[in-house]
């Protein structure tokens, strides 16, 4: 945000130095980001007067000028087409330094040019920093006094400050409210500003239909103003906006700028001769084309605020008015424009069709609702002043009914916050300088925000607001008392448990990943096997388009990816949310890792072979380990999802509910993600096992060690193909848990003379222990007969001799 010192001075009365003005912008949040101040740069040079020009004796384009300088004639070397008698222009004397526009600084000093001695250089715009491109020197009014200090010639208009204003401070986009903000701080005081009320000459003769009064477009205002003269801007103005990198245009439309960074009031003009027809504002529809003033064509899409005639799309409402009704030299009749749009509906479309303007800049951040009315009758004085005419009445279409917000705050909240006691005085007096309408209550303040202050919502925000105009700075520090009663436990069990979980799967050789909790909605079709899915309204990439209900999908693109790079041997794992719902709580925590390609890289000590679906599974079994389940609680079954591989694959359950799965991905899936290569994965519903861990630790039994002698029985059991391993274990664990310690499967053999084709032989090693007694032969071989035959009966197996 960028002004002039003059333009500041219009709306505050001070008596301060430069230096401090910028101090109390940046002590009040509004910090100051560079200083443009002529009079420090010129003040070495001197207004000269050339008295004789003669043709340099020993150069075709060199001249000899005689200048005088207030005091003496001195003879300079000059090359400027433009160096003639009596011209008033600046000199850089002897020992003065040129900085300004030139990339490296230098010295004036007295020299020798082709043989004749110059005592100074005469300078032009460019040199000295007032303008990119200058033909010749600078050339001065005569009135201008010849040995004035050239610094003295500036005034408050040529001394511009850059500050930068935060999102919430839309407010501050004003030349207005930065002067009322100073004014609080105690820097000078605001000046009134009289709102002029014109009594029309004739009846606005147009219609105006606002469709979205309702919705997107509270207030919309229109004024016709006739015989007017579309002549050059005033030279103080045009000074204004050189100075501060407004673009100069005309007359009409200066006025409109000049009101949008003066008062944050965007307006617009509309060359009413051009208009055919009455005026209506809608949504756009789809597709519809609008040419702007930048002569850009642009495609809107459904639901952007359009300004329009009875033809056409006039006006694309907050961000940019069209070509079509642009007032040029010729315009005679104006309609002005004033009004107030929603600030989603402005960001929406601006961002859609990357349209930056200064009207977009502060509708998207929310102007002062109340100031349609005022803008259009500051903007018809002006015009008057400007450029004549005669004025209509003012046609209005809606009315923003504006919440009125109040916040109760107790005295005490102030020193409990900012840390020391403020004056109920000084709080009262800023918060009413800066708008608020405050009543007192017991012990506190009812404050009612202004109109333009969107930002002051809640208790916090007013403390805030009187911390700055007190000025931070100012608060006294104090050190932090790190007492134990302070000292406090940050982290939660869950993260620990998280943060542990990383490293022990990073020590089984797999890298973390953090991918994005959306995906591709293809994805999601394809790994979600519920007919459900999140979609997202407006996702930031057609391929972000939906929550995850699985981490997979995202550890297989990260897979094809690396894939791509030539990358085959890899290992990565991520914790992360996964979504069932839009609602709060419909949100878990899962953990999913993924293997692909060799276990090995290529070495001569180990055999390569490729990862399988029992790599995966002691991933998953490690986890319940570490976690300090006893594994033969769970049942390992060969039920899966869709997108495993059937017959390769498993789930992990406790008490009826999965908690897990595991194996080799289906082919077709992987085809799905151009991979070429099998890979396995294990799925953990992390929320799940940590409401069972924080039960079981709640009930923890304590750990005994019996004393008496352990014994263990191998038994080898012929089965059929189809019977898993786990379901003979399961059996023996139901038949005396007391004793029967530990069930270890230890060898598998599936072909040979003690099968046939159908056939497996399964080894299993059991331990016996009781924690009473030492076990008798026979009660040992009472147990060991008791295992056979119910293995034989219940898994149709019979114990191989």
């Amino acid at each position: 945000m960028r002004f002039t010192l003059e333009w500041l001075k219009e709306h505050l009365d001070f008596d301060s130095s430069l230096k401090n003005l910028c101090e109390q912008l940046t002590s009040i949040g509004l910090e100051v980001e560079s200083v443009s101040d002529p009079r420090e740069n010129y003040k070495d040079f001197v207004v000269s007067r050339i008295v004789s020009v003669n043709q340099h004796p020993n150069a075709d384009r060199l001249k000899v000028c005689e200048v005088f300088d207030g005091n003496e004639k001195l003879k300079i070397v000059c090359g400027a087409n433009n160096a003639k008698e009596d011209l008033i222009t600046v000199l850089a004397p002897i020992g003065s330094i040129i900085k300004a526009g030139t990339k490296d600084e230098f010295i004036i000093s007295k020299s020798k040019i082709r043989g004749v001695m110059s005592s100074g250089m005469l300078c032009s715009e460019e040199e000295l920093g007032l303008s990119k491109i200058s033909e010749g020197i600078i050339e001065l009014e005569k009135k201008i006094k010849v040995g004035k200090k050239f610094s003295e010639i500036f005034d408050n208009e040529d001394i511009s400050l850059d500050i930068a204003i935060t999102p919430n401070r839309v407010d501050c986009a004003g030349i207005r409210g930065i002067a009322r903000d100073l004014s609080a701080s105690g820097l000078g005081r605001l000046k009134d500003k009289k709102i002029p009320s014109f009594k029309p000459n004739f009846k606005t003769p147009i219609k105006l239909l606002n469709n979205l009064k309702n919705s997107s477009c509270p207030e919309f205002a229109l004024r016709l103003i006739k015989n007017v003269k579309n002549i050059p801007s005033p030279n103080k103005l045009i000074k204004r906006f050189h100075n501060t990198g407004i673009k100069v245009i005309s007359s009409l439309v200066d006025v409109t700028n000049f009101f949008t960074i003066d008062y944050c009031r965007p307006l617009h003009v509309f060359d009413f001769d051009k208009i055919e027809g009455n005026i209506s504002i809608r949504y756009s529809n789809q597709d519809e084309k609008f040419v702007g003033l930048d002569d850009e064509e642009y495609t809107l899409s459904n639901g952007m605020i359009v300004i329009c005639d009875e033809k056409k799309i006039i006006s694309l409402a907050g961000v940019m008015g069209g070509k079509s009704t642009a007032c040029d030299e010729n315009t005679k009749n104006i309609l002005l424009e004033s009004a107030y749009f929603l600030p989603d509906s402005i960001a929406s479309t601006g961002r859609k069709l990357k349209i930056s303007s200064d009207a977009r800049y502060r509708f998207e951040r929310g102007i002062d609702p109340n100031s349609t009315i005022d803008g259009i009758e500051l903007a018809t004085e002006m015009i008057l002043e400007n450029s004549g005419g005669t004025i209509g009445s003012i046609i209005f279409d809606g009315k923003y009914k504006n919440k009125e917000r109040l916040i109760t705050i107790d005295k005490s909240f102030f020193k409990k916050i900012l840390g020391i006691k403020i004056e109920e005085k000084f709080i009262e007096e800023k918060l009413l300088k800066i708008g608020c309408s405050i009543s007192k209550k017991k012990d506190g303040f009812n404050v009612v925000p202004p109109s333009w202050r969107h930002d002051l919502k809640i208790k916090e925000d007013l403390v805030e607001e009187v911390g700055r105009l007190y000025g931070f700075e100012k608060i006294p520090k104090n050190p932090i008392n790190f007492s134990d009663s302070q000292i406090k436990e940050v982290t939660s069990d869950t993260q620990k448990i998280k943060r542990q979980l990383k490293r022990l799967l990073v020590s089984r050789g797999m890298m973390e990943i953090i991918s994005w909790t959306f995906i591709d909605e293809k994805w999601e079709d394809l790994l979600n096997d519920s007919p459900n899915k999140i979609k997202i309204k407006n996702p930031i990439s057609t391929d972000l388009s939906c929550l995850r209900s699985n981490l997979l999908g995202n550890l297989l693109s990260a897979l094809e990816k690396n894939y791509n790079k030539n990358i085959q041997n890899l290992s990565i794992f991520e914790i992360g949310p996964v979504f069932f719902g839009n609602k709060p709580g419909q949100q878990l925590e899962h953990i999913c890792g993924l293997r692909s390609g060799k276990l090995f890289e290529k070495n001569w000590i180990e055999k390569e072979r490729d990862f399988d679906t029992f790599d995966v599974k002691a991933d998953l079994l490690n986890i319940l380990r570490f976690l300090n389940f006893n594994i033969d609680s769970f049942k390992i079954s060969s039920e899966s999802k869709p997108y495993y591989h059937p017959g390769k694959s498993g789930a992990v359950s406790l008490k009826q509910t999965k908690i897990g799965f595991f194996g080799e991905l289906h082919p077709l899936v992987l085809k799905e993600f151009d991979i070429k290569s099998s890979a396995c994965a294990f799925e953990l519903d992390f929320s799940k096992v940590m409401e069972i861990y924080k039960k079981k630790s709640s009930s923890k039994k304590e750990l005994k060690f019996s004393p008496y002698q352990i014994s263990k029985r191998d038994f080898s059991f012929i089965v059929n193909k189809k019977v898993f391993s786990n379901d003979i274990l399961s059996v023996i664990k139901n038949i005396n848990s007391s004793i029967i310690q530990n069930i270890k499967v230890f060898d598998l053999y599936e072909q040979g003379e003690f099968t046939n084709s159908i056939e497996k032989v399964i080894s299993i090693e059991i331990t016996i222990q009781s924690g009473n007694k030492t076990l008798t032969d026979k009660e040992i071989d009472d147990i060991s007969n008791k295992i056979i035959g119910i293995v034989e009966v219940k898994c149709n197996a019979k114990l191989r001799s």
